[in-house]
């Protein structure tokens, strides 16, 4: 999914379903507060996931969660990653499903990867989703019902 098609299906569901967005978001990253947690954390995060932190913010997000870089929130990025450090070993949760498992993107050469994989509590296992990016996930996890 692309940002056109994201931006088009998300009017679509604020008109359509309000309730799903009642939920006050976490306060909008800045480029300057995305920079330094990539610095930080001597990584590179997906250019999706870096435009929805500043547009959207995160936390719950229609009938989803996508954690942000607010530190008061407590959807916050680096402080589940740092609660959870066998589970983010070599991916940077960012996002849960409410029931014990996570989403990730998979990190190589210090670079996180836009394919979306979920980490199965009962298996303790990374799975791939055959999500292509952070759209593509919610398009589906958190803007349809």
């Amino acid at each position: 999914m692309n940002d056109s098609d994201f931006k088009q299906l998300l009017a679509k569901r604020k008109c359509d379903q309000p309730i799903w967005f009642a939920l006050p978001a976490d306060r909008c990253a800045s480029e300057d507060d995305i920079s330094g947690f990539e610095q930080a954390w001597g990584l590179q995060l997906p250019g999706d996931y870096r435009q929805f932190l500043k547009a959207f913010g995160g936390g719950y997000f229609a009938l989803g969660i996508v954690y942000s870089l607010d530190e008061a929130s407590d959807l916050n990025l680096p402080r589940i990653n740092r609660a959870h450090p066998v589970i983010a070993q070599d991916h940077l949760l960012f996002s849960e499903n409410g029931c014990g498992d996570f989403y990730g993107f998979k990190i190589e050469n210090h670079q996180c990867r836009a394919e979306i994989f979920c980490f199965d509590h009962a298996s303790a296992e990374w799975q791939e989703t055959g999500y292509r990016n952070l759209l593509s996930f919610l398009a589906e996890v958190a803007l349809s019902n």
